[in-house]
């Protein structure tokens, strides 16, 4: 891959060379790049790396073991390239506190998914306008006990307010559906499963609010894509994360409201949410996103470096 890698530097003569994980290997490649292209080299990444860096449920006790040899690996790559980059400041800070001589590292966030600027049919309007939507695969990490609760001491009070519940788009784990086969019943959760790109947008346009679930630990080093996508869409959206770049961004952007794994909290971020006058997104939240403004910020940084 180095060898192919030479010969489309020689044939096109690029001005900066990103090796994008995942995988981490991808990155060796740069290892094995000629001086020259390494002095144009700069490596991506668009979660932290290893997991060992990460705050448990997502470091692991093989992650711990394995630490050693990954951060061997990724002080070699970050000694070698002109610049390390990173979706979030959190990711980058920690990344930069571990590495023995860390370089300079950039921080751009996601592209988000543009909307349509389509309108949702009416029969989805009927079904979602009063529904929180969440969208995407919901892993065992992101587990969220007290949403569990806090729908629980809701019921169905609030429907009198355009609340009837939440509907999880998307492959979701088998243990929380168990969780949730009480609220399933009442028809406070559903479950639609995995559908086309299109209509998981058309089904998120028609929601009330979306939800973002993060795995509960002291602070977040990620950024979720689907957190961008949300913010395109100008929906309200409900956070559920402990502090990190997703809370951090609602607070000073607006759009929404980022609550912790507490379901009292949870709650208070529902009534809020319901009880604003603004139903809709943050524009300035969503210019964070746009694929001119991110495209921009690369293109700065490239600029620096070069």
């Amino acid at each position: 891959m180095a060898l192919e890698a030479t010969s489309v530097f020689e044939e096109f003569r690029p001005d900066i060379i990103l090796t994008q994980s995942t995988p981490f290997q991808v990155h060796l490649i740069g290892l094995h790049m000629p001086d020259e292209m390494r002095r144009r080299w700069i490596a991506y990444f668009s979660d932290l790396w290893p997991l060992s860096l990460t705050p448990v449920p997502y470091r692991t006790g093989l992650s711990v073991l394995m630490k050693p040899l990954h951060m061997r690996a990724l002080n070699k790559v970050a000694k070698a390239t002109r610049s390390l980059l990173f979706s979030n400041a959190v990711a980058a800070r920690r990344a930069a506190e571990a590495l023995t001589d860390a370089p300079a590292c950039i921080v751009v966030s996601h592209i988000g998914e543009p909307s349509t600027g389509t309108t949702p049919g009416n029969e989805l309007v009927q079904r979602y306008a009063t529904r929180f939507v969440h969208v995407g695969k919901l892993t065992r990490e992101r587990i969220s006990v007290a949403l569990i609760d806090a729908l629980r001491s809701i019921g169905d009070k609030w429907a009198d307010r355009g609340f009837t519940g939440i509907t999880f788009v998307g492959d979701v784990v088998g243990t929380f559906r168990e969780a949730c086969s009480d609220l399933e019943r009442s028809g406070l959760v559903d479950f639609i499963g995995e559908v086309s790109p299109d209509t998981a947008r058309n089904i998120s346009s028609a929601a009330k609010a979306l939800v973002v679930i993060e795995a509960d630990m002291d602070e977040s080093p990620f950024l979720a894509s689907k957190f961008a996508d949300y913010a395109m869409l100008r929906k309200p959206i409900l956070a559920i994360c402990p502090r990190g770049p997703m809370s951090e961004m609602l607070a000073v952007h607006g759009g929404g409201i980022a609550a912790p794994h507490d379901d009292k909290a949870i709650v208070a971020a529902i009534d809020l949410l319901l009880a604003s006058e603004k139903q809709e997104g943050s524009e300035t939240l969503a210019r964070e996103f746009a694929a001119q403004r991110v495209a921009s910020t690369y293109i700065d940084a490239f600029r620096k470096l070069l």
